[in-house]
């Protein structure tokens, strides 16, 4: 008798603790997607310079490229190409840390940010969702994939409002669990419109 008493009492420990981990997960992406939402505004203008890759994990990825050009000799896209060696699913979490250059150098600018890389672009965070040419269609993500995406360039109104003007690199640090998948470096450069009437 006294250790069917114990079991209960570690059983019910165990559900009790499952239970208040689910609510505060459930309050956490309740958050994330709160924020996501905010994603969007029309007081400053973005001029995108390149992507460039940093590294990549080749225990996760195959392959990683990025090439930054210009497209009608005005506009600064991408093209890029990746291949997973790992079915990551729904499990892709991106951290994002910016650096606003200042005194000849990228600083470190007080904006990082961890977000679920499936809901970004299913909320179309910076203009991901923005795709002329190329085949992603978002999560999830499979092995042996071939993903593409062409002539891509992000869209200003889809990123955080109240961005200080000034030259800005974003690192953008891919995970899979607590694996690290690749390292980007995103440059762009932020103004205020002035309009004269």
């Amino acid at each position: 008798m006294l250790i069917f008493k114990y079991v209960v009492f570690c059983t019910s420990i165990f559900f009790t603790g499952t239970r208040t981990s689910w609510a505060l997960n459930k309050h956490s992406d309740a958050q994330t997607s709160d924020l996501i939402r905010k994603f969007h505004q029309n007081d400053y203008k973005m001029e995108f310079e390149r992507l460039e890759v940093v590294d990549f994990n080749k225990q996760h990825m195959k392959r990683l490229e990025i090439v930054t050009f210009k497209y009608n000799c005005t506009c600064t896209v991408i093209n890029a190409t990746w291949m997973f060696n790992t079915d990551v699913g729904y499990d892709y979490n991106v951290v994002t840390q910016a650096y606003k250059f200042a005194s000849n150098e990228y600083r470190l600018f007080p904006l990082r940010l961890q977000l679920n890389g499936c809901e970004a672009f299913c909320e179309n965070v910076g203009g991901l969702k923005r795709l002329t040419c190329g085949n992603l269609t978002g999560c999830p993500i499979l092995k042996n994939k071939l993903q593409t995406i062409c002539n891509w360039s992000p869209d200003p109104a889809r990123f955080l409002p109240f961005i200080p003007d000034g030259k800005y690199m974003l690192e953008l640090q891919g995970f899979f669990q607590t694996s690290e998948l690749y390292r980007l470096r995103f440059y762009a450069s932020v103004y205020c419109a002035i309009g004269i009437n």
